[in-house]
């Protein structure tokens, strides 16, 4: 008797801030133009002035990949953050990092760039602000992008380089190493994972069924070797169909390891429907 498996994968990310892959900021560090996986102007003290009206006088625009409707320019010099300039992520632009544009009529826009010295009135400083209100540490992704994620700042880089900030000066740097990060060939390729499974599955201690028999198991986490080592049935049918399922969710060889800050970090969440089915022509 041939017996039949298929099986269906369904990601599921969970929704961060963004939902969306985010335009950078800019930074200017030792003569570099850097990504800026943050923005500093969301930590000024006055809320009300990350807002397209009090930036630029427009009304802004719908811009998924730019929510905040503008990109900041900074440069660390003499170890202190300075904001150079806020550009209106509204108008179209060739600049190096800033690579989607989303063009409205200039009325409803308003200025493509922002007045610092009419914003900072008593913080500008020869034509930049000290940013003295930032306490943070800010990421700068360096290398070749391993993963792309779409949601805000979440893709991974082979580095990043990490600032501490306080009170606007730089404390120090340090760069961690991502580059262990591996993706599977079978979250790539959903018909090799299916293959692998049909071919894995152990029906010997399975009692035949009139109907397929699904079992959802999802998998929560995976080792520094790519070891499935946390896995969960999510909806099962009796004990033995689950334990069956699990063993061979667990067996798929070398899944994706990602690395954030030079440690192994928790992927998304995988859910993978098992459903048996057995050949009643034979």
């Amino acid at each position: 008797m041939r017996k039949l498996v298929t099986a269906f994968l369904l990601v599921l990310i969970s929704i961060q801030a963004f939902g969306t892959a985010q335009i950078p900021d800019i930074l200017i560090y030792e003569g570099d133009t850097l990504s800026l996986f943050d923005c500093p102007l969301n930590y000024f003290p006055d809320k009300g002035l990350i807002h397209p009206k009090r930036l630029f006088g427009g009304s802004g625009c719908f811009f998924t990949a730019c929510y905040r409707n503008y990109v900041a320019t900074w440069t660390i010099e003499d170890n202190k953050l300075y904001l150079l300039s806020i550009r209106n992520a509204c108008f179209p632009t060739d600049m190096k990092y800033v690579n989607v544009s989303y063009n409205h009529g200039a009325d409803t826009l308003g200025t493509e760039y922002a007045d610092l010295k009419t914003l900072f009135p008593d913080r500008i400083v020869n034509g930049r602000v000290p940013a003295d209100w930032v306490n943070s540490k800010i990421i700068s992704p360096k290398g070749k992008m391993l993963y792309y994620v779409h949601d805000g700042f979440m893709s991974i880089f082979e580095k990043e380089v990490e600032f501490t900030i306080e009170n606007g000066t730089l404390i120090k740097t340090q760069e961690f190493d991502n580059s262990k990060t591996r993706i599977s060939k079978y979250t790539q390729d959903q018909e090799l994972l299916k293959e692998f499974i049909k071919n894995n599955i152990d029906y010997s201690n399975l009692s035949k069924q009139d109907k397929p028999v699904k079992v959802m198991v999802a998998i929560l986490n995976s080792n520094e070797d790519g070891k499935i080592d946390k896995v969960k049935v999510m909806r099962g049918f009796n004990e033995v169909f689950d334990k069956e399922a699990e063993r061979v969710v667990k067996s798929i060889p070398q899944w994706d390891v990602f690395y954030r800050h030079g440690e192994v970090t928790r992927g998304a969440v995988w859910m993978i429907p098992v459903i048996f089915e057995w050949d009643t022509k034979n």
